[in-house]
């Protein structure tokens, strides 16, 4: 028996040749010392229904206090903790591009809206009006830091606001004057510092100023990012970094004020190869005890676990892209937007789908084979949780769940029909998950392909091949 190379990573490969295996809607955990296994190969959080709304693109969302802000079409609605159908505010969000929202720490806080290109808006109770100063001009982001609004402008440009006001001094601006990009965000950073992100370059500022602009200028880092939306991790909840796609098509976390690349060649290829870079965007979530960074685009989606630091692929059902996006964390839960709709979802880890679509699991394994010989394979042993199958669940497909195996003999430029492997009902684990009699694979190797769309909660954690060469 030869235990079958489970990828760690998903690595298609720029021809399916140099393939080293893919993980789809299946992410990567490490197993206790004394399990059978060194890895587990759970299914990736699945999407519940939280908020629904009449409208169609969800553009961004916050939490403040006992209700969540979020804006779908030109609507912001608002939406307590027990869900439902959103209550819509009166008056008008600008634009249709992604919104970027914060509050302040005022009694009655301020809750900010900016629409990039389209100016801000603010939230007075039960209404959306016009920003009270017009000095703020047409900003293109909004954070909060050290009780202060900060702006941000595509021409480097940058104002405070007065603590926890949101009146505008006209001598409360800035430039970020390291290169002469755009600027696209202002990001707080973890010690009480500003970080300016520019498309080419980013300064951080910190201190605390008693007239002019609040902050003074600290370092430059050489290194930009794609497009607006193309940053996170300073969310709320979130707490494992900063993470962006960078102007040279690498995705980063900062180590202080080093950016530091993470992503691999195949990352590296989707963000180079698609079109409009702008509509790029990270976001972040937690769930079942791993940090995600998700780098979406769209028509495709990389997830990378910051534990391991593994990335898998994440598809919606039919859909080559994740439909959640721009994640953040409200009444201990992580919400997002839909991008099939304009409601509100939860991303749980216990849901093993999306809103009753199916998640199916993709494993394909990198070749083995005894290269440059063909090989006869005679059986497939699968180590995996048995007994998943849930008695009061629908039939069959959660009653009697099961596994489709597919083999290529070609290291991966064809597939074979998919054979089907009954997991077990509820409870029933005795047996052995093997399939035999599998032929001829030539010298390029053998590759194992196993789809799982039951939405029980399941795991792999490998399997092993019995082969002979062939002289």
């Amino acid at each position: 028996m030869t235990d079958v190379p489970f990828p760690i990573l998903s690595a298609p490969g720029r021809q399916v040749q140099a393939s080293g295996g893919r993980l789809i809607n299946t992410y990567v955990e490490k197993l206790a010392p004394t399990a059978g296994k060194q890895y587990g190969y759970p299914r990736v959080p699945g999407l519940k229904g939280f908020a629904t709304t009449d409208g169609a693109a969800f553009r961004g969302g916050l939490e403040v206090g006992s209700l969540v802000y979020f804006v779908v079409d030109n609507t912001c609605y608002q939406i307590s903790s027990t869900g439902g159908a959103a209550t819509a505010l009166t008056g008008t969000v600008p634009g249709t591009a992604a919104v970027v929202i914060d509050r302040d720490n005022a009694a009655t806080p301020h809750v900010v809206i900016v629409a990039p290109g389209d100016g801000a808006v603010l939230i007075d109770g039960s209404d959306v009006i016009d920003y009270p100063d017009a000095d703020v001009g047409q900003p293109n982001s909004v954070t909060y830091l050290k009780g202060v609004f900060v702006f941000t402008y595509g021409d480097g440009k940058t104002r405070n606001s007065d603590v926890n006001s949101t009146n505008i001094n006209t001598l409360s601006v800035a430039t970020a004057e390291s290169k002469p990009d755009t600027l696209y965000r202002g990001i707080p950073l973890g010690n009480g510092q500003l970080l300016l992100v520019g498309s080419s370059s980013m300064e951080v500022w910190g201190g605390q100023n008693d007239t002019g602009y609040f902050f003074s200028y600290i370092a430059t880092i050489n290194r930009g990012i794609v497009g607006p939306y193309a940053i996170a991790g300073h969310e709320d909840g979130f707490g494992k970094g900063i993470f962006f796609v960078g102007d040279d098509f690498k995705v980063y976390t900062l180590n202080g004020y080093t950016p530091q690349a993470i992503s691999t060649t195949d990352v590296d290829l989707a963000i180079e190869r698609e079109p409009d870079k702008t509509l790029i965007r990270v976001g972040c979530f937690i769930a079942n005890g791993h940090g995600f960074v998700a780098v979406q685009a769209p028509t495709w989606c990389w997830v990378y676990e910051t534990d391991l630091g593994s990335w898998h692929e994440r598809q919606s059902h039919l859909e080559t892209y994740w439909r959640g996006m721009f994640p953040f964390k409200a009444f201990d839960k992580w919400l997002c937007g839909d991008t099939k709709s304009g409601n509100l979802l939860q991303i749980d880890g216990q849901s093993q789908d999306e809103l009753g679509d199916a998640l199916r699991q993709r494993i394909e394994t990198g070749p083995l084979g005894a290269f440059p010989q063909a090989v006869r394979v005679n059986e497939l042993n699968l180590y995996l949780t048995k007994g998943v199958g849930l008695a009061e669940g629908i039939d069959p497909v959660q009653t009697d769940p099961d596994v489709e195996i597919s083999i290529s003999r070609d290291g991966g430029q064809t597939w074979s029909n998919p054979r089907v492997v009954k997991l077990g009902r509820q409870s029933l684990t005795s047996g052995r998950k093997r399939a035999s009699i599998w032929g001829q694979a030539d010298v390029q190797g053998v590759r194992w392909r196993f789809d799982m769309s039951s939405n029980v909660p399941f795991m792999f954690m490998g399997a092993d091949m019995a082969a002979e060469p062939l002289r």
